[in-house]
């Protein structure tokens, strides 16, 4: 900087105006990196509470599968239980015909 022919008050006050400059950006870059934090702590609030939503759902579909796969097996249980239920009717019926026709004839 040029001080010649300047007088003592007049550097004076350029000093303090290129201190207030300075002053100012290091006030400036301070918020900003205020700002910056701020909205990284929003963003990991944010998907710590995404990731949690994501596991509940995924711990009740999983809960909601194993109990649609139990009725499943159920049904299928149930179902087996009444064929052979059935078949030993329809075996038995057998047996009672064949008894039946094999008296007269004795």
């Amino acid at each position: 900087m040029a001080t010649r022919g300047l007088s003592s008050d007049e550097i004076k006050l350029r000093a303090q105006r290129a201190f207030d400059k300075v002053d100012a950006r290091k006030q400036e870059a301070s918020r900003a990196f205020e700002a910056e934090q701020l909205a990284r702590e929003a963003v990991l609030q944010k998907t710590a509470r995404l990731k949690a939503l994501r596991l509940a759902k995924e711990a009740a579909d999983a809960e909601t599968a194993a109990i649609v796969a139990a009725e499943q097996i159920r049904a299928k249980v149930e179902i087996a239980e009444a064929k052979a239920a059935a078949k030993a009717s329809k075996a038995e019926a057998g047996k009672r015909t064949t008894k039946a026709k094999a008296k007269p004839a004795a």
